[in-house]
């Protein structure tokens, strides 16, 4: 889990640096008799280089949205890495207060524990210690419905990459659509032939939104899908961890 956000930072990074890339080779001439020619009197121009901030900034105010939210989903992800983990959700100290107040027999004191900042193991075992007049099957009832809630949480929590994968090609595709609103408005106010120059603005605007929106959209629904399988993974594991731990009032609550 703890790599989950370099490769984040890795993929994204990659995506960019490449895309600058792509754009800050030099335009080499062709060599032509013509082109020999003119060597000799005057040089021939070439490309300068483009920076990754210049391609950023030709992606208009849609691009710099797309880097915010790349800068969100990368900060989502450095938080769930650090609390979506085994130790968190069920952290050992727990595990073993909770089995030494157990075997004891001190219930209130485990009650005492119910906070808003206990960890998910805790809050699994007080449900069924607060159902133990019900019965055992009461017990194991009560536990899966706050173990279903909880996992829905969490859930609810890693939900936002899902909502930033899909809007980042989106936003790719308002910029697609701006850059090309651009290139027809720039025809309609000339008279005559139009020359390229005057449409490259409006159509780099429409291509390179749309490579930023999936630079940031792919890495972000991988890392969602990473985060929702690991959720299920160790809210599972937990409920049978919390399970064993009450195993004991099977036999004690059920009187067999």
């Amino acid at each position: 889990m703890k790599n989950i956000a370099g490769m984040l930072i890795v993929i994204m990074m990659s995506g960019f640096i490449s895309l600058g890339c792509a754009f800050a080779q030099e335009e080499t001439p062709a060599i032509t008799p013509e082109a020999i020619t003119a060597s000799g009197s005057e040089e021939t121009p070439a490309n300068g280089p483009m920076s990754l901030f210049k391609l950023i900034q030709l992606g208009g105010v849609v691009g710099w949205i797309i880097i915010l939210l790349s800068c969100i989903a990368l900060g989502l992800v450095i938080e769930y890495a650090t609390s979506i983990r085994r130790p968190r959700l069920a952290p050992p100290r727990d595990i073993l207060v909770l089995q030494k107040l157990i075997h004891e027999r001190r219930f209130d004191d485990i009650l005492k524990l119910d906070s808003g900042k206990t960890s998910f193991l805790t809050q699994v075992v007080i449900a069924g210690l607060k159902e133990t007049s019900q019965g055992y099957n009461a017990m194991l009832k009560a536990m899966e419905d706050t173990v279903e809630a909880l996992n829905a949480a969490l859930a609810r929590k890693i939900e936002h990459l899902n909502v930033i994968g899909n809007i980042a090609p989106m936003l790719g595709l308002l910029g697609t659509v701006t850059g090309m609103l651009r290139c027809f408005n720039e025809i309609s106010q000339v008279t005559g032939a139009i020359e390229p120059q005057q449409l490259a603005g409006g159509i780099f605007e429409a291509l390179i939104t749309t490579c930023m929106g999936l630079i940031v959209a792919i890495p972000t629904i991988y890392c969602y899908a990473l985060f929702r399988n690991r959720v299920d993974e160790l809210t599972a594991e937990t409920a049978l961890r919390a399970e064993e731990l009450v195993h004991a009032f099977k036999t004690e609550v059920n009187g067999d």
